[in-house]
């Protein structure tokens, strides 16, 4: 159930196509994917989705060309998965709040850093690559924010259909015996 949540979370972004920029379910998706999907494909399957949808949604929708900083930012894609499969094990509010914050900063890093090497928009200097992860600084709350509040939404309801279904078949279990 998880593999066709992810898929309907990417196409619900590739349809509305968000007009805040970095405000996105992908990021919690990730976060919770890596997490809760099968440990061997906690990474590679939802990069996959997104390469997919990415590719799509920039040759069929943009009509733009496929560049290497694409490629870069599904880099930073596995590893905002690979960070949320560290909540595998435990999931407390503190590793929450770690991950969160790590897979966005990771997200941040690589990202921008395929944008300094492959758009072209700044000099490939320091200073050109510093200028870069400052023009992009608001970017990096947005998608903090969006990782945070997708995430916690996701965990939290996750966790409680577990409960309730945990629930009802106690019920069930129950009332069979009587």
């Amino acid at each position: 159930m998880i593999y066709v949540f992810f898929v309907l979370v990417v196409l619900a972004q590739l349809l509305t196509n968000s007009h805040l920029p970095q405000f996105s379910p992908v990021f919690g998706a990730l976060l919770f994917s890596g997490a809760r999907l099968k440990k061997r494909d906690a990474v590679w399957y939802p990069v996959v989705i997104l390469a997919i949808a990415d590719w799509l949604q920039t040759t069929q929708v943009f009509h733009m060309r496929w560049k290497l900083g694409h490629s870069i930012t599904l880099l930073a894609f596995a590893a905002m998965a690979w960070i949320g499969g560290l909540l595998r094990e435990k999931l407390t509010v503190p590793r929450f709040l770690w991950s969160g914050a790590s897979g966005s900063a990771a997200y941040f890093l690589i990202s921008n850093f395929g944008v300094w090497l492959a758009w072209g928009v700044y000099p490939h200097t320091k200073e050109g690559l510093i200028a870069c992860y400052v023009a992009a600084l608001p970017y990096l709350r947005s998608s903090s924010l969006s990782a945070f509040a997708f995430a916690a939404v996701l965990f939290w309801g996750y966790e409680w259909l577990g409960r309730r279904q945990n629930d009802q078949q106690l019920e069930s279990a129950s009332a069979s015996i009587r």
